[in-house]
């Protein structure tokens, strides 16, 4: 009864493992070690010539190289000599413009001095008739406006004498410009358009002249928004009372320069 209680209690400490007996063949686990490092080796040895294998097919020989090489070094070439034409074509393109220019402020310059010219001739020819009201020949040169800056007007006009002799001319000129606004036909004194300076006096609605041979009218003015100018209407009026002197006429607007 003790014996068998005895063997009824549990043993308490390190676990017990049940143990199987193998024979010892140290051969053949040799061999199995060296199957797996053949193994390993040929799959090495697959990876490698497959990749040298693919490489091979995409590197281009040698004469293919030299070929594309060569169509490189064309391509070069022609896109070297393209940009080169294209400086030139560029280069004749602005000089053309700027001769373009300054054909066409010429071509202005040249229409005033003509139309000046022909007012010179048609002055002279009254003068020459008996019955002229312009003894000293006063008439209106070279007319012209120019752009500026901050949309300001460069206004220039020359008033002349052209009867020989060492008299002084005095008298006032009024200057009208004349133009279309809102499809009505506007006047605007010159003085109302003038640009107002500190260092200068604002030029008068009458403007006095006191000259031998000419004077020139030379203002900055600003035109207002929506007139078209058409026309100046120019009136000069002699200081003299013995033999007065008044002389209107109309000039057309200029194409700005």
């Amino acid at each position: 009864m003790v014996a068998m209680n005895s063997a009824k209690t549990k043993v308490k400490g390190s676990p017990v493992y049940r143990m199987k007996v193998v024979p010892h063949r140290p051969l053949k686990n040799a061999l199995i070690i060296l199957v797996l490092f053949l193994l390993v080796g040929a799959a090495l040895a697959a990876t490698y010539f497959y990749a040298q294998n693919q490489a091979g097919k995409e590197r281009l020989s040698p004469q293919e190289a030299q070929e594309l090489r060569g169509q490189l070094d064309k391509l070069t070439q022609e896109a070297t000599e393209s940009k080169r034409e294209l400086a030139k074509y560029q280069l004749s393109a602005q000089v053309d413009r700027q001769a373009g220019e300054e054909l066409r402020k010429r071509v202005m310059v040249l229409r005033d001095e003509k139309a000046a010219l022909q007012r010179d001739v048609e002055v002279y020819r009254i003068l020459t008739s008996k019955k002229s009201t312009n003894p000293m020949g006063i008439s209106f040169g070279v007319f012209s406006v120019s752009a500026l800056a901050d949309n300001k007007k460069q206004f220039k006009l020359v008033v002349q004498k052209l009867a020989e002799g060492d008299d002084d001319f005095s008298g006032q000129l009024r200057v009208l410009v004349v133009g279309q606004k809102d499809g009505a036909e506007t006047k605007i004194s010159l003085h109302e358009l003038t640009v107002s300076k500190v260092d200068t006096e604002p030029l008068p609605e009458n403007i006095p002249l006191d000259f031998k041979f000419f004077q020139n009218i030379d203002t900055e003015i600003v035109l207002p928004d929506g007139l078209v100018p058409v026309r100046v209407e120019l009136a000069v009026k002699s200081n003299s009372r013995r033999n007065p002197v008044t002389v209107e006429a109309e000039l057309e607007w200029p194409e700005i320069k």
